[in-house]
């Protein structure tokens, strides 16, 4: 069995060896009276054992600061440790024990940031050896990774959000003003803009034209900066962006516009838009118009998504609304029609009431001249 002895009794052992020496040669000279020798080993006995003592605190002192630290750093805890400027071995101990200390201070700091999503902190690594600040520069990397996985899934969840509002809202809206185009355009108009955050929009309706060569835009209605602006203007296929969109058939993003394509009024004066976008409206292959959107800032991606989803869901409520205003028109021109022909029917039975009582009177008069007649010839005969 190994023995184990306190760091203590090794510290006092020769002490009490060379005390035990002076103490035996004590013994051996002390006869009953007190000799020279005896004095030297009684106080030698006496010396031994209080530089033992005093050598025994005098190391014991930084060791029991040391140990204290290395106990509260065992629990878990970071005290506040400044080395002595000594330049012993206990000294050099302590010394190295402080930076210890301050790199762990800045491991729990770095650590901390991290847990808040902050990832701006930087940790340098003691050396080439430092496993653990290794470690925790990799696991910063691995943290900022997942971060911005789910910051990427929470901005994509709450633009379907966005989108799946802005589509409940939008057909809501087409529900209300089905039954007239005008009525459409401005509520459109107006709700796209302010969703969007744009600052200019406008709705073009193709032309009624059975040739696609001769067929053009026409715009509809506009809205910007919470006021309607009407602007007539109009398109053929293939003029100008909203022309080009309604050819291609697809949707036209542009960020580099011409200084003289259109100007965006404010407060603070005229701007040229930084992007706009095009969306033919279409249904079973025909053009029935196009949305346009401008802004004096980009327009996200999902929000190109989201005017592409809407230009479907209106493609079905403006061939509606069209498909009632011909039914309407229709219904006018065949009332007036109608009330056309009974006008006339009208004229046609009073003349026919006056040719007949023409008639009448004309039976009437020839009746009374044969009379006349008549009377005539018995006068004579």
């Amino acid at each position: 069995m190994k023995l184990r002895f306190s760091f203590t009794f090794k510290i006092l052992l020769p002490y009490l060896a060379l005390a035990a020496l002076f103490f035996l040669i004590f013994l051996s000279e002390f006869q009953g009276e007190a000799s020279p020798l005896t004095w030297l080993s009684a106080t030698g006995v006496l010396l031994c054992i209080l530089f033992g003592i005093f050598h025994n605190l005098w190391l014991k002192k930084p060791l029991n600061k040391v140990k204290k630290l290395v106990v509260q750093l065992t629990r878990g805890k970071i005290p506040e440790f400044k080395a002595k400027s000594s330049g012993d071995e206990v000294g050099d101990l302590e010394l190295s024990l402080e930076k210890h200390v301050a790199n762990l201070r800045n491991i729990a700091a770095f650590t901390r940031s991290m847990s808040t999503g902050d990832f701006t902190g930087r940790y340098e690594k003691l050396s080439s050896d430092d496993e653990l600040g290794a470690a925790l520069i990799s696991l910063k990397g691995s943290l900022m990774g997942s971060s911005k996985d789910s910051e990427s899934q929470r901005r994509e969840e709450e633009n379907r959000t966005w989108t799946a509002q802005g589509l409940a809202m939008f057909s809501t809206l087409f529900r209300e003003v089905e039954d007239n185009l005008e009525d459409l355009a401005r509520a459109l108009l107006k709700e796209l803009v302010n969703y969007t955050e744009a600052d200019v929009g406008a709705l073009f309706i193709t032309s009624e034209e059975e040739e696609e060569e001769s067929k053009f835009l026409e715009i509809c209605g506009s809205f910007a900066f919470d006021r309607e602006k009407y602007i007539h203007r109009s398109f053929k296929f293939g003029e100008g962006l909203p022309g080009r969109a309604a050819i291609e058939r697809e949707a036209i993003y542009i960020t580099d516009l011409p200084p003289e394509y259109m100007k965006i009024r404010s407060g603070l004066g005229e701007d040229v838009p930084s992007s706009i976008l095009l969306v033919p409206v279409i249904l079973d292959n025909n053009v029935l118009g196009v949305i346009e959107l401008a802004s004096l800032g980009e327009i996200p991606s999902h929000q190109v998504d989201f005017v592409c989803l809407l230009a479907e869901a209106l493609a079905t409520t403006l061939a509606k609304v069209q498909a009632n205003l011909r039914t309407k028109i229709l219904f006018e021109r065949t009332k007036k029609q109608a009330e056309e022909l009974a006008s006339q029917e009208n004229v046609f039975r009073q003349k026919l009431q006056s040719l007949e009582k023409a008639q009448e009177e004309s039976a009437i008069r020839e009746a009374a001249l044969l009379e006349e007649i008549e009377s005539l010839r018995k006068g004579k005969s």
